[in-house]
């Protein structure tokens, strides 16, 4: 990579030069500062791989600083929601699994392909159900309202009998 600069010279709409103005990156203090650090991230962002890692560490640095923020939240008001613990876990790798999906690579079985993906997909999602379901197993779960998860499972188990039924007929 060369270090010799290049001036580059732009006209930008007067809310654009707002925003950049009150944007925080990581120190960057003047304009020039905050383009050379968007540029930066958007060639790590173009450049990071996008198989499943690079997905998955990119979902992480979007989920990541809200998890944070929710927690801060949860510590000063003495609260804890399980149901967002568990969401947060669960969300960057299903998503990065759903980004990773590259049919070219095996171009001569691609509906292998598709069903393996669903496969997995159905894997994360039913791994999520199965956490949701947990939280629901006593009337007050770990969550900021008791009821939150137990309010909301009649409809799911009723659902789950009516397939139960419909399975051993």
């Amino acid at each position: 990579m060369s270090s010799k600069s290049v001036t580059i010279s732009a006209r930008i709409a007067h809310e654009d030069a707002e925003f950049l103005s009150q944007l925080n990156i990581n120190g960057a203090a003047t304009p020039s500062d905050k383009l050379r650090a968007l540029i930066t991230d958007a060639r790590r962002r173009r450049e990071r791989p996008q198989d499943y890692g690079g997905c998955l560490q990119m979902v992480q640095e979007i989920v990541t600083p809200v998890a944070a923020k929710v927690r801060q939240t949860e510590l000063e008001t003495k609260m804890h929601s399980e149901l967002l613990t568990r969401t947060f876990e669960w969300l960057p790798e299903t998503l990065a699994y759903l980004m990773a999906f590259d049919p070219d690579g095996q171009a001569e079985d691609k509906p292998g392909q598709l069903k393996e993906y669903e496969r997995g997909l159905t894997e994360r999602l039913f791994r999520l159900v199965a956490s949701l379901l947990q939280l629901g197993i006593t009337p007050h779960c770990p969550c900021y309202a008791e009821d939150a998860v137990t309010e909301r499972i009649a409809p799911v188990l009723d659902l789950a009998q009516v397939i139960m039924n419909q399975s051993r007929a």
